[in-house]
């Protein structure tokens, strides 16, 4: 892995002495007769190692982009040194449920992840990744990353490249090129297979296709990581299935963004992690991710009948806009969602990215129906989601879901085994879009939030949720933690001032309180500017051939 060279990143460091203030700087390498040992001391900071350990003030120092000492030790004269009072050092922070996938050619910086002081995230969930993992892996480390990154392959991309849309079985010959396809991906170097079985075409896998396909993430020692059956009312079947899978898998299970959705399903966290706990009781490796929302994002396609959705969005969207007929009977499965939510209409429902209806982008459905139709009632609603979906095919419409509560995201967010995932995308300035804030806020709402405000659970815990915990689950090796010979990857934080400042209507808004943020030992945000340096890596899983 190419690093800065030392005296690069003196200069860097040097430039971070005016911003990150109460800095001192020691006799530079050019004034001493002997290389300095050190490239960087970071001095008289907490530090929170990510064990879950209260933090213990201290010194910590960086070499050849890796932790060499940290506590109390002796520093040689020549070693460059940044005085941090009152600040806390962490771990980089570790998303394993992200949405980045080819998008990262074109936004390689990754700045909203590393504003949040995310130095490593996994993509390829549910069940959507790259098709060629290798191809991509080798066309990023060409053009540099600002952010360590790492893939699990989609279930959905493999099936899709087998089956298409269709909605049935693979037969033996097709389950064997899908077993080959995730054969290459984990060779490739992807840490697993995801499941989105929500979406299409995810949704037409049997249990028993599943499982197949795990097989081969077993072998390779990767873990599968699931976007369940279902979130809501038959959450204890999908966690059953889940569950089942990875034990005749004999593969490790994480289960994806864990959430009681459906105003039915408000309060039902704790049978959710009843369920859970008790098969870690039992020895079966289970893990679990969530964001710091009460809001999820997905697309719009989730509010209609999945078994219409099997000819493709585009010609979906097509009998929607010209068969009046269809039309008139998707209205109805539309109503009949409306009531299986359990809030009597689409009011939890927000148009983040609607193509050809950008006026509309942030408004609740109702709010949008009144302004497109003239009126808000629940055939307005239903008939203005049809129209969405139609002007933007084959695009998708983006939604954000108000559909949980806090008081259950709150329980979940107790759960020490519990890692902080953000389910979130690559985040560009401005733009007319309006997504879900958590691709801007959700690691400093966790601490500023629910740490400091709310008191929900003690920062060391958060940050071990945000740093050990992910990073074991997947098996990221020297990551996570602060000790010596891990990666000097960290943040620097005020917990007196951390803060979200991203919201619904401005979900772009950086947060407040990270004053500096290393991937790799080289600066790559200075009090909320990124300064651009590529120093991540592509991690590859190097399980079991």
């Amino acid at each position: 892995m190419p690093l800065v060279p030392r005296r690069a990143l003196r200069a860097l460091c040097a430039a971070a002495v005016s911003v990150l203030g109460s800095v001192s700087l020691a006799q530079s390498a050019a004034q001493s007769p002997t290389p300095a040992p050190f490239d960087l001391v970071l001095r008289s900071a907490t530090l929170l190692d990510g064990s879950g350990a209260d933090g213990v003030r201290g010194d910590l120092a960086i070499r050849d982009g890796r932790i060499a000492a940290v506590g109390s030790f002796d520093i040689p004269a020549g070693s460059p040194q940044l005085h941090l009072e009152g600040l806390t050092i962490a771990p980089g922070f570790v998303d394993v449920h992200t949405h980045v996938d080819g998008d990262l050619v074109q936004r390689p910086g990754a700045d909203n992840f590393l504003r949040m002081g995310v130095t490593t995230i996994v993509t390829g969930n549910c069940g959507g990744s790259v098709a060629d993992l290798g191809a991509h892996f080798a066309r990023i480390e060409r053009g540099g990353v600002g952010l360590n990154y790492a893939s699990l392959v989609g279930h959905g991309t493999v099936r899709r490249a087998v089956l298409k849309t269709e909605n049935r079985a693979p037969t033996a010959d097709e389950l064997v090129r899908m077993q080959e396809l995730v054969d290459a991906a984990m060779r490739d170097g992807a840490f697993g297979m995801s499941t989105g079985l929500i979406y299409v075409p995810g949704i037409y896998a049997a249990t028993d296709e599943l499982i197949a396909l795990a097989k081969v993430v077993g072998k390779h020692g990767g873990v599968y990581a699931s976007h369940m059956r279902n979130e809501n009312d038959r959450v204890l079947d999908a966690i059953a299935e889940t569950l089942r899978i990875g034990s005749e898998a004999a593969v490790p299970v994480q289960i994806s963004h864990v959430k009681c959705t459906g105003k039915p399903n408000h309060g039902r966290a704790e049978e959710v992690l009843a369920a859970i706990q008790k098969a870690r009781a039992a020895g079966q490796r289970v893990g679990v991710d969530q964001y710091a929302y009460d809001a999820s994002s997905t697309g719009l396609d989730v509010l209609f009948p999945a078994d219409q959705l099997a000819v493709d969005r585009e010609a979906f969207g097509v009998r929607l806009r010209d068969d009046a007929a269809y039309r008139a009977t998707i209205h109805q499965a539309l109503l009949q969602k409306m009531d299986q939510v359990g809030f009597g209409d689409f009011r939890f429902a927000r148009i983040a990215t609607a193509k050809g209806n950008e006026d509309l982008n942030g408004l609740l459905l109702p709010e949008a129906a009144k302004k497109r139709l003239g009126r808000d009632d629940r055939d307005a609603q239903a008939e203005l989601a049809m129209d969405l979906f139609a002007a933007a095919a084959p695009a998708r419409v983006s939604m954000v879901y108000h559909s949980m509560h806090e008081a259950d995201v709150e329980r979940f967010l107790r759960e020490d085994w519990i890692a902080v995932a953000s389910d979130a995308g690559l985040r560009g300035e401005g733009g007319v879009d309006k997504p879900h804030p958590r691709g801007a806020g959700n690691n400093p709402r966790v601490l500023g939030r629910y740490v400091r405000e709310r008191g929900v659970l003690p920062l060391a815990t958060a940050i071990h949720k945000m740093t050990q915990v992910p990073a074991r689950a997947f098996g990221l090796a020297d990551r996570g933690e602060l000790r010596v010979g891990a990666f000097a990857d960290l943040v620097v934080f005020d917990p007196a001032t951390i803060a979200d400042r991203a919201t619904y209507e401005e979900p772009m808004r950086p947060p407040e309180g990270i004053r500096a943020v290393f991937v790799n030992g080289q600066l790559a945000v200075d009090r909320g500017q990124v300064t651009g340096v590529r120093a991540g890596a592509v991690l590859r899983h190097r399980g079991r051939d």
